[in-house]
């Protein structure tokens, strides 16, 4: 718990909003979709593991959906195994390690991942930056609940952290 608040007081520090962002991909992220009231269609009732989310979370990962919009979205590490062949839009992993996420395959242009909890404790912290150097890695957004990751191939390799 101390953990997880001395990792909120850095991160507060360091974040900024869309003003501090000079990529266009995550600037209309934020301001067409991050930024804009959460829309009551999207129910995450569907997904078990999501249901342990603060209202917050549950708001944020609403607006991530909304905004990019995936037809395909795969919870955790053990339904990915069946299907690691297959086209992915979004990946919702509680954990990630960087070794994990070199063996994904994720072939659609846009598709990305959601990490829950990159701030827990200090193993977690440790993992998600090891992921951000990835060269396979091009943007993630660190929203301190969800740390995002895309694979853009035409896009300069840059991290944010976002108050949202």
């Amino acid at each position: 718990m101390f953990y997880r608040l001395f990792s909120y007081f850095k991160f507060i520090l360091k974040s900024t909003n869309q003003h501090g962002v000079h990529s266009p991909f995550v600037y209309d992220f934020l301001t067409k979709g991050l930024y804009k009231k959460v829309d009551s269609n999207i129910r995450l009732n569907t997904f078990n593991s999501l249901e342990k989310l603060s209202k917050k979370e549950k708001n944020t990962l609403k607006k991530i959906i909304k905004y990019f919009n995936p037809t395909s979205i795969i919870i955790n590490l053990k339904d990915i195994s069946n299907t690691l062949n297959k086209d992915h839009d979004l990946l919702i992993y509680s954990y990630l390690s960087e070794k994990n996420i070199l063996t994904l395959s994720l072939k659609k242009p846009n598709s990305f991942i959601i990490i829950k909890n990159i701030h827990n404790n200090e193993l977690s912290e440790k993992n998600w930056l090891k992921i951000i150097q990835l060269k396979e890695v091009k943007v993630t957004i660190d929203l301190f609940y969800f740390g995002l990751i895309f694979f853009r191939k035409k896009q300069a390799k840059e991290h944010f952290n976002i108050r949202s």
